[in-house]
């Protein structure tokens, strides 16, 4: 983790929503596993309860419809681990429940 966070540092996924704060961080993209793996993890402004990263956590459904846009357009890994670790079908489900519902 500590290599993603210097990769990463600095840059938030969700900046085109604007009003990013200057810290930024990790978060695991699904709690459950809570891998600290790459492909589980973005990099967000904030911390869990401030900038993007806080909207994530506090379920801010524009937050996480952007979320899971990203990962469809830019995080092909993201979409094999969820496939991997939870099937395929309940990935899917996830992924349109979780990040994909309507604001």
């Amino acid at each position: 983790m500590r290599e993603l966070h210097i990769r990463w540092r600095g840059t938030c996924v969700l900046d085109e929503l604007g009003g990013c704060v200057r810290r930024t961080s990790l978060h695991h993209i699904h709690r459950h596993p809570r891998d600290d793996v790459q492909a589980n993890l973005v990099m967000l402004c904030g911390d869990g309860t401030t900038g993007h990263h806080g909207l994530i956590t506090a379920e801010d459904r524009t937050a996480r419809v952007a979320l899971g846009n990203y990962l469809l357009a830019h995080r092909l890994d993201t979409l094999q681990y969820l496939a991997d670790k939870l099937g395929d079908e309940a990935a899917r489900s996830w992924l349109r429940t979780s990040l994909l519902a309507p604001v």
